[in-house]
């Protein structure tokens, strides 16, 4: 009864995650185990249209939507991907999604991918803007190429665009928070795609080794907002063994702490902190704090010492191997790493991020740049109503069919291990965020935050003044080019 609880609370914490209660529709009746059932005579159909959105059909327009993504190894949902032979459930409810919206809108979804660790989704849609062809509907585009668009004014501005109303319970509400600009917002995401959500970082811990050393769980320190970084690393320099017994430590033995050079961008979200945001009518420059600094200085020292942390990315084993093998204590990542860890024997848990101190008042939850896509619209897209009347449509009922299959079949039916872990994200969604500085990469702080890592350098003011002038003016051209009107 109390895993039950502990579930439906995760699954009713996503539903409630985008804030403003703006829809009126009557949401899907779903099963426990997250199938849909028929709607019941007399009362709304789930799957039926928005009010509000076109009653038009397309004749078999066939919609086609880009698809980008950096990390180009697979491990990256592609959520609008060929699903004629579906494997999993979530392949599944996608495909009975897109067999609904073809059947209600007369429309055939094409889903066009382009996964490369290069800038794929910035040179497609420029090149189809230019050519004002039409080639793409709607994009699912790798995160700094979807800043790179739209601050090159190749992007719709999604906040009056035909019939998207991104108020909605199945729009993301963070991150329209986050990324608006006067008003304007050129991307987003929600139900309609899982791409974003999966990037979400946590941490994920080894309970045998807790259990090794006579330790309670952390779950009760982080509902009782201790779960900080001094906290975790207190934990972490006391996990250190040369397994192979040569005396030298390398990936064959056991560690605190696992990390590749992404994770300081990451610590210095879950302090609050960004390298800028919207505030004020303009964005601003917001690296230079004193919290900021000691968030990024406090996890290059820490991971000095390699007898207790080691860098995934400079051995010859994975940082997700050496947890999956488990050679280590905490490892923090994305929910995309999950399914390494789904068929093994290990035993392990799920936690937020830790606050930077105490005095912090919740839990951030950031997001990794390199795996998620965000939702735009090309200016070569000709036909708003159409667009705009599909794309909501999708939204709606992505959020009846797909989310259920990813938050109560597939991340607590098959990842979650306790009930405890399903609380645990439960506070990681409530709390998730998105820095627009690092989304538009300014200053190149992200490369640079990312180089005190690897060169375990705690010259952070040096680093700073390095690129302020920059950073500077990247901000003075976003601001120019992201208010104002397209």
């Amino acid at each position: 009864m109390k895993k039950t609880t502990a579930l439906l609370c995760l699954f009713l914490a996503f539903l409630m995650l985008i804030l403003p209660a703006c829809s009126e529709k009557t949401p899907a009746e779903t099963t426990a185990a997250g199938d849909q059932t028929e709607p019941v005579p007399g009362e709304a159909d789930p799957f039926a249209r928005q009010d509000y959105i076109s009653k038009d059909t397309y004749d078999g327009y066939e919609f086609n939507i880009l698809m980008t993504n950096l990390n180009a190894s697979g491990d990256v949902l592609q959520d609008f991907g060929a699903l004629d032979t579906a494997t999993t459930v979530i392949e599944d409810a996608q495909f009975r999604r897109n067999e609904r919206a073809a059947e209600e809108l007369d429309i055939k979804l094409v889903g066009k991918a382009d996964y490369s660790s290069t800038n794929t989704g910035y040179q497609k849609i420029l090149t189809a803007n230019k050519a004002g062809d039409n080639e793409y509907d709607m994009g699912v585009i790798a995160t700094y190429d979807a800043g790179k668009l739209a601050k090159a004014g190749e992007l719709r501005d999604l906040s009056n665009y035909g019939y998207l109303d991104l108020s909605q319970v199945w729009w993301d509400q963070n991150i329209n928070r986050d990324v608006s600009f006067g008003g304007h917002i050129y991307f987003t995401t929600g139900d309609i795609s899982l791409t974003t959500t999966m990037a979400m970082y946590n941490l994920v811990f080894n309970k045998d080794m807790f259990r090794e050393k006579n330790w309670e769980m952390p779950y009760d320190t982080v509902r009782e907002g201790k779960w900080t970084f001094d906290a975790m690393k207190e934990y972490v320099l006391q996990i250190s063994e040369d397994l192979d017994g040569n005396n030298v430590m390398n990936d064959q033995d056991r560690y605190g702490f696992v990390y590749i050079k992404s994770t300081v961008i990451s610590f210095l979200g879950t302090a609050g902190e960004q390298i800028a945001k919207v505030d004020g009518g303009e964005i601003k420059l917001t690296l230079s704090t004193e919290r900021a600094e000691k968030a990024i200085v406090s996890f290059v020292e820490m991971t000095m010492d390699r007898n207790h942390c080691l860098n995934g990315q400079t051995s010859s084993s994975s940082a997700v191997g050496m947890f999956s093998d488990g050679k280590c204590l905490f490892r923090a990542g994305e929910h995309i790493m999950f399914h390494y860890f789904r068929d093994t024997e290990l035993d392990y848990g799920i936690i937020p991020l830790p606050k930077l101190d105490e005095q912090q008042e919740n839990y951030y939850t950031p997001f990794g740049g390199w795996d998620a896509s965000f939702i735009c619209v090309p200016n070569c897209c000709e036909n708003a109503e159409r667009t705009s009347t599909v794309m909501e449509y999708l939204a709606k009922i992505s959020r009846e069919l797909v989310t259920p299959a990813y938050y109560e079949k597939t991340l607590v039916g098959r990842t979650v291990r306790d009930e405890e872990s399903a609380d645990m994200i439960t506070i990681e969604i409530e709390n998730r965020f998105y820095d627009v500085g690092y989304i538009y990469d300014v200053g190149t702080y992200k490369s640079a935050i990312e180089q005190l890592s690897t060169g375990f350098s705690t010259r952070f003011s040096s680093m700073f003044s390095s690129y302020s002038r920059k950073a500077e003016r990247d901000i003075e051209t976003l601001n120019e080019q992201l208010f104002a009107a397209k």
